[in-house]
């Protein structure tokens, strides 16, 4: 049983955070129809990007400019337990397809929008991209540091945080449907997400002293919290802030000495000296090659982590035995290893029912289920209002 198994969802999303939202969904047991325009969805071309967040979904293409092309949206709306968009806010009011208009069709449905800014303020119509959130939410400035250029986050933290929490909102609003029969609006910015991730930073009361992060912060908060290059030029990542840590570490370093040491003897203490401190572990650290030290440290319990690729993720014993990567098969690439279900469940199970599909590819088999005839469907393709798959790879 998959926890939302017998729920529709319309996917009217492009890019990122919208689409992450109507997969998680999809993840979940639902069923996920994407519509996307004659040219598709832009993320498209970025082809590992658009896998890794449209998987599990059966994909339509359709023109919504014209009349027969939203009737088609509004016939899947009308059977559909949530959708999800994330356009700019105005973009749906003018196609008609707004939470007001959509309520009309459907009155119980939740209606997801994942959005840059929200609903309403000075903001509300700018560009929602994630470096853009990055950058107006303080993320860039606050890694880089007040003194130092700021820094550009390459996983898109906001774009994928702010459809997980839309996922969320939605999957929390079927409850309460569930309970009062009623649908409602759920709404998730990028501004909102990025406030929540950075909540321990925002926080602010009288006298609270703001740590400034950048320089040799960059690669970690002090010295016993940080990045350290060993012989064989890998990167190893210590976490010892506690005192019983520490003296761990020094122990399995064969460093008894720095626990005698007056400058490194409280906590008080080892953070005057940080920087001395730190370059004693560089020093330490460096002459060894990582396994060694991983063996070590582990053996004596020290928090110690190697910095790993991508590819060593990926093949990587422990998410392999513990299922956090999956394959699918891709009609056009083969196989393809995607990021296992999250969460997972003691009674339930996910399920990945797909790859992220081809453009158009399920369109002739969703216009047939909403009970269009052969000749209807051909009649549609003809008049560019519906788009096959054949069809678009022949243009």
């Amino acid at each position: 049983m998959h926890p939302l198994e017998g729920f529709r969802v319309i996917d009217l999303t492009t890019m990122i955070n919208g689409p992450v939202a109507a997969m998680l969904l999809s993840d979940m047991g639902a069923e996920v129809i994407k519509i996307e325009p004659p040219d598709g969805d832009p993320w498209r071309p970025m082809l590992g990007g658009f896998l890794a967040y449209n998987r599990g979904k059966r994909a339509i293409s359709i023109n919504m400019k014209k009349e027969e092309g939203k009737e088609i949206a509004r016939k899947l709306i009308a059977k559909a337990d949530v959708l999800v968009e994330n356009a700019r806010w105005g973009v749906w009011h003018r196609l008609g397809l707004d939470y007001d208009s959509v309520i009309k069709i459907n009155p119980d449905i939740i209606y997801l929008t994942v959005t840059g800014h929200g609903t309403s303020g000075p903001f509300v119509n700018m560009p929602g991209y994630d470096p853009l959130l990055q950058a107006r939410s303080g993320q860039m400035v606050g890694q880089g540091g007040k003194d130092c250029p700021p820094v550009f986050y390459v996983v898109p933290l906001n774009d994928v945080a702010s459809p997980m929490l839309g996922a969320y909102g939605a999957a929390l609003a079927l409850l309460q449907r569930l309970r009062t029969g009623k649908g409602q609006h759920v709404i998730m910015s990028l501004t909102n997400a990025s406030i929540c991730l950075q909540a321990m930073e925002l926080m602010d009361y009288p006298g609270l002293e703001h740590i400034n992060k950048g320089g040799d912060r960059l690669i970690g908060l002090n010295a016993a919290i940080s990045h350290y290059q060993t012989l064989d030029k890998r990167w190893l990542m210590l976490y010892c802030p506690q005192e019983h840590q520490w003296q761990g570490l020094c122990r399995a370093l064969g460093r008894e000495e720095l626990l005698f040491d007056l400058r490194f003897a409280t906590p008080e203490k080892r953070a005057e000296n940080d920087k001395a401190l730190a370059e004693l572990l560089a020093k330490t650290l460096g002459e060894r090659p990582a396994e060694y030290w991983l063996e070590v440290l582990s053996q004596a319990d020290v928090p110690v982590s190697l910095g790993q690729v991508n590819e060593e993720l990926l093949e990587d014993p422990h998410c392999l035995e513990n299922g956090f990567f999956e394959e699918r098969d891709h009609p056009q690439l083969g196989w393809v290893k995607h990021h296992g279900i999250t969460p997972r469940f003691s009674d339930m199970t996910g399920i990945i029912r797909r790859t992220g599909p081809l453009l158009g590819q399920h369109t002739a088999e969703v216009l047939a289920e909403l009970g269009y005839t052969q000749e209807e469907i051909d009649r549609l393709v003809e008049k560019k209002v519906a788009f096959l798959m054949e069809e678009i790879e022949e243009e």
